[in-house]
Order: structure tokens, then C-alpha cells, then sequence
């Protein structure tokens, strides 16, 4: 027999008994749909996770600190060397030093460091007001280096002050020597931990020549950040980035995702029970009709190939819908906890995420796992006495 004509006599088969089929199939999308459902939520929470750490861009960008060895300072001559390789695409050396300023005879101290105009963009300071747009005359300052003055975030903008800035020597150690730098702040940025300020790279590098205290490098792909860091730390200087966090998450995930789609594969199958149930009931009732096929010239295989498909098509059908019913219910539950999140004044976030890969491997699963529930059915029946099943009422 022909492909196509296996197709029609197993869809035919599937019409006849509509309410059977009907219920087969929905067993398999209620074990797609939770595994959909659960696996979703997990790949969602994922997402959010990841994108509340660092964004694409600082996945691509690595740190690089002083090694620990005596002599291993970031100089002018390691920062040209990383910069010389392939993969990276560009680097930001930053200076820094302790400082102090004076507003209404109160004192603040923060850590100056002195960056870049590519640090900047690259660093994605959480702003209250102002730019983080830095030129020579300007500096950018953290909260918690105005709160020591008492000073606002709104009132600070546009102010001069006088900062000093301490000296270091060749080997990056603090000296007694300041410089006075007269500067006006444009921008703060919401930091409450730490009294920090920035200001532009050439304002340190004039005031005497020490060694970098960082250096920031990006490369174009994600994949390429580990090799970047091995050849680096071979080095001597150690190295971190975010991706470091990014991986553990997905470890991390990777597991609560495995746990999640455990769950859902109990209701899979118990799906799995119900067509071999179906198939096994469909033989019985059918077993005359296989005799009339095996009469006629029916082989073996023909009869256990109508089976099959019968089984192959609910689980297509039911992986399919299972689909369609976890993805709808990931949305309304999604779509739920969002209008409440934002009804008490919370941020609505995307919970629920559904790669397309995903679905492709749900449905071939879901595929797989009934035909190999009506294999058995399907090699009972191809294996059934033609005079016997012509006799059988």
C-alpha cells in the first residue's frame, strides 16, 4: 500500500470514532501543555533573571585587574597588548585615586576614577539626573557622595566645586600630594553604597603617570569572552565578567527547567497509557475488518502500518494543541500577575518565554512518544491470523 493510502484509512479510522480520539488526543495535550507550560515559565524566569543582571552588551566585556604578583601592574604597554588581539574590539583603561570636596563646610571623600568616554556608555550608570556624558571640566557623582554634603540630586546639577584628587606613585600607592581640579557636576547617578564620582580620563593621567587600576574589555561575541580571559590570565592578571553570573544562572535554570519538565512528563505518560489503551481497545473491535484486509492481499506490514499512523497522528495532534493550550495559559496567568504587579504600582515583566527550537523538540516528542505507544498495538494486529480474524464477531 501507498503512504497516502495508509493516511487515508488511519485518519478514517480516527473520524469513525471521533469521541475516542477525541479524548486520546486531549490526554496528550494536557501532558504537552504542562510541560510547555512549566518549561516556559522556567526559560521566562530565565530571561528576566539574565536581563536584570547585564544586558548584551556587558556580556561581552570583561574586567581586567592588577595581577598579584610584585610587578604586575596594568601599564600602557599591557593595554596596547590586549588591545592587539583578534577577537577585541576595543578596551577602556581607567585610573583611579581617593578624593575629597567641600560644599557649606561639609566634607565628602568619594573614589575618583578616571575613564573613558567608551567606559561611560559601555558602564550604564542607574542616573537620577544630569548626563553620564563626561567631558574634561565635568564629573559625575554617586548619591551617596552628595548625601555627605547634603546636597540633592535636582540641586547638584550645575554646581562647581574644587575636587582633590591624591597623587599616586609608580607603583599605584596613594601619596600625600593633591591636585585640585575644578569641576562642574552634570550628572549623579543612584548608588547608595559607595561615595563614588567619575571624571574624564585625561584629568588623572595629567596629574602624574601610575598604573591603570582597570581595564575594560570588549569583545565582539559572547563565545569569544573565554578564550579572551584564558589568554589574558595566562598573563598573570586576573579577570572577571558578568558572564561568569550569567552561566551560573543558566546552570542554575537548567536544572529547576529539567525538574519542571519532569513534572510535565507524568501527565505525558499517563497520555502515553491512554493510546496504547485506545490502540489495544481499536484492535479488538477491528479485528474482522484486518482479516478482510489480510484476504484481499494486505501484508503484514500494511496492517501494522495503519496502526502506527493512527498513533503517530494523535500524538502529532496532541503536540500540536498542547502547544497552543501552555502557551495560552502561560499568557493569561503571564498577563494576570502583570495587571496585579502594576495595579500596586510594580513593573510588568515577561515571565513566559517560548523559543521556537523548544517547541520544534516538544512536538517531535510528543510525536515520537505515541508512536512508540502503538507499536506494540500495531505488531499485535499485523500479527493476527487472517482465517481467525475473518471468524471473530
Amino acid at each position: 500500500m501507498r503512504f497516502i493510502d495508509i493516511l487515508r484509512m488511519a485518519l478514517g479510522n480516527l473520524r469513525r470514532n471521533k469521541m475516542r480520539t477525541t479524548l486520546t488526543v486531549a490526554g496528550v495535550v494536557v501532558g504537552i501543555g504542562a510541560i510547555v507550560f512549566l518549561v516556559s515559565l522556567g526559560f521566562g524566569l530565565q530571561d528576566l533573571m539574565v536581563r536584570k543582571v547585564a544586558n548584551l552588551e556587558a556580556l561581552t566585556m570583561i574586567k581586567v585587574s592588577p595581577g598579584n604578583e610584585e610587578g604586575q601592574l596594568l601599564t600602557e604597554e599591557v593595554a596596547d597588548r590586549i588591545k592587539g588581539f583578534g577577537e577585541v574590539t576595543d578596551t577602556s583603561r581607567i585610573l583611579s585615586s581617593p578624593g575629597s570636596f567641600q560644599y557649606n563646610d561639609s566634607f565628602s571623600d568619594p573614589l575618583i576614577a578616571g575613564v573613558e568616554p567608551q567606559y561611560m556608555a559601555l558602564e550604564e550608570l542607574s542616573m537620577v539626573n544630569g548626563t553620564q556624558e563626561l567631558s574634561e571640566a565635568d564629573v559625575i557623582l554617586s548619591t551617596a557622595a552628595l548625601d555627605a554634603i547634603a546636597l540633592s540630586a535636582d540641586d547638584a546639577i550645575g554646581k562647581e566645586i574644587e575636587l582633590d584628587v591624591y597623587k599616586r606613585d609608580e607603583v599605584g600607592e596613594i601619596t600625600q600630594n593633591k591636585e585640585t581640579l575644578n569641576l562642574k557636576i552634570v550628572g549623579v547617578f543612584d548608588f547608595e553604597k559607595t561615595k563614588k564620582g567619575y571624571v574624564h580620563f585625561n584629568n588623572l593621567k595629567k596629574i602624574g603617570k601610575t598604573p591603570y587600576s582597570e581595564i575594560k574589555v570588549k569583545v565582539a561575541e559572547r563565545n569569544q569572552v573565554t578564550n579572551v580571559r584564558k589568554t589574558i590570565e595566562s598573563m598573570g592578571y586576573p579577570t572577571t565578567s558578568v558572564k561568569d553570573t550569567v552561566d551560573q544562572i543558566d546552570q542554575a535554570f537548567m536544572i529547576i527547567k529539567s525538574v519542571l519538565g519532569g513534572f510535565g512528563m507524568i501527565a505525558l505518560f499517563v497520555a502515553a497509557i491512554g493510546i496504547f489503551n485506545t490502540m489495544t481497545i481499536s484492535l479488538l473491535e477491528r479485528t474482522h475488518e484486518i482479516g478482510v484486509m489480510k484476504a484481499i492481499g494486505g501484508r503484514n506490514k500494511d496492517v501494522s502500518r495503519v496502526f502506527t499512523t493512527e498513533a503517530a497522528t494523535i500524538g502529532l495532534l496532541g503536540g500540536i494543541f498542547g502547544v497552543l493550550a501552555g502557551y495560552l495559559l502561560g499568557v493569561l496567568l503571564g498577563g494576570l500577575v502583570n495587571f496585579i504587579a502594576t495595579s500596586v504600582g510594580g513593573e510588568a515583566n515577561d515571565y513566559f518565554s517560548l523559543p521556537i527550537d523548544f517547541i520544534l523538540i516538544v512536538v517531535a516528542f510528543s510525536f515520537v512518544v505515541s508512536t512508540v505507544a502503538g507499536i506494540y498495538p500495531a505488531r499485535r494486529a499485523a500479527k493476527l491470523n487472517p482465517l481467525e480474524a475473518l471468524r471473530y464477531e
